[in-house]
């Protein structure tokens, strides 16, 4: 069974890893433009992930009960259904959704002296 939170724990390291690509792919476009000499006739291209909403919807698979040892933090993780077409099988009532805001911190930048 998928765990609620794998889920939306994969869904925000893939937010994560795309900033990171797209850093890394500005970085090297940087260093192309200026061994070209390009640097200050080219505007840098940038990606930057702002706000986002993201829909969760999910039937609960397990029915909550802690079952046997629980778990080292206290907190029993919930077995859910998350694939469209099973979704899509289910009556209504079964089908929960969750919505999370993703906000962007303030970033930390790393200056070289």
């Amino acid at each position: 069974m998928t765990k609620l939170q794998d889920v939306i724990a994969s869904v925000l390291r893939d937010v994560l890893s795309a900033q990171h690509e797209a850093n890394l792919l500005t970085e090297s476009l940087a260093e192309q433009y200026a061994d070209a000499g390009v640097m200050n006739q080219l505007n840098l291209p940038a990606v930057t992930i702002g706000d986002m909403e993201i829909t969760f919807r999910f039937a609960i698979a397990s029915d909550g009960e802690l079952q046997g040892k629980s778990p080292e933090d206290g907190i029993q993780s919930m077995d859910v259904i998350v694939d469209a077409d099973r979704l899509a099988l289910l009556p209504g009532h079964a089908v929960h959704s969750v919505t999370l805001t993703v906000s962007p911190q303030e970033s930390i930048k790393k200056s070289e002296s």
